[in-house]
């Protein structure tokens, strides 16, 4: 993943330092993804612990299968919804947070690949797993920098509308 940094991306009037979330007076109410994310990065500590423990290579792999599934789901929701409300709101790309969902692709793959391969090798697990987390945090930290800001500066009744409204609606009501 590419070293982009959010504050070279966000707008002057969405740079909030992350330590100055949660005094922000739309926090939590409006902070979008940070439960998600955080249960994200706790799975992904947790296989890496069983890979290590030597935990049966079945059930690594049919949790990591269910982990993913819900992962997908979410990155679904980001790219077709959450990405383009920002971009046409905001004016800025999140391209960079799009790129990091094709990274974890990658990842995703070597992980499946060492769990189908002929030899239950642990270490190869091990650091497939480890290289997966290290892309999915380095991603995560940057979408909720991207992100949290924007959110966080959206007026209470304008947040609520994005939360019940579709995405084409959203991109009308922007673009009129």
């Amino acid at each position: 993943m590419n070293e982009t940094r959010a504050f070279d991306i966000l707008p002057e009037a969405l740079h909030i330092d992350r330590e100055d979330w949660e005094s922000h007076p739309h926090f939590p109410e409006q902070s979008l993804l940070l439960q998600a994310h955080a249960s994200f990065r706790r799975k992904g500590v947790e296989l890496i612990r069983r890979a290590e423990d030597g935990s049966l290579r079945e059930g690594i792999a049919w949790l990591f299968r269910v982990w993913k599934g819900a992962m997908h789901a979410h990155e679904y929701y980001e790219e077709h919804k959450l990405y383009p409300y920002i971009e046409a709101r905001w004016g800025y790309s999140m391209q960079s947070a799009s790129d990091g969902h094709e990274e974890l692709a990658e990842r995703e793959h070597a992980v499946f690949e060492a769990l189908n391969s002929a030899t239950d090798n642990r270490q190869i697990l091990t650091r497939a797993l480890r290289e997966h987390q290290d892309v999915l945090c380095r991603h995560l930290d940057l979408e909720e920098e991207l992100v949290l800001p924007a959110l966080l500066e959206l007026d209470p009744d304008e947040f609520e509308d994005y939360l019940h409204s579709d995405i084409r609606g959203l991109l009308q009501r922007l673009a009129a």
